[in-house]
């Protein structure tokens, strides 16, 4: 039985890694203590699973639509990307502060 949690507890962490990098997890994308990227994540559920895994499958819709929700560098100028930005945080889907990253990005 002990086996079967340990194996568990990796396989999920393992998941967690993997899944992180195939959405665009970064740190820096949010705020709080779930600010870390795949690896962070993948030693927080490993060594912390009652905690870390529920928080990521908690968190893992932020990271998917904040991930969603940035244009890519190849679709057209800065100024229709920043048009975007500007749609989606009038709806609701970017926060001001991530406007105003995304902005700057596209400004340098």
């Amino acid at each position: 039985m002990d086996y079967l949690i340990i194996l568990i507890i990796i396989g999920t962490s393992i998941w967690v890694y993997f899944d992180a990098k195939s959405i665009g997890v970064k740190k820096g994308q949010i705020t709080g203590i779930a600010n870390m990227g795949p690896l962070g994540w993948f030693f927080v559920c490993l060594f912390l699973w009652i905690i870390g895994f529920p928080v990521y499958l908690a968190k893992r819709g932020e990271f998917k639509r904040i991930n969603s929700s940035q244009p890519s560098k190849t679709s057209g100028d800065s100024l229709t990307q920043l048009e975007k930005l500007a749609e989606m945080k009038d709806k609701g889907i970017l926060t001001e502060d991530e406007f105003n990253r995304k902005k700057q990005e596209l400004l340098k």
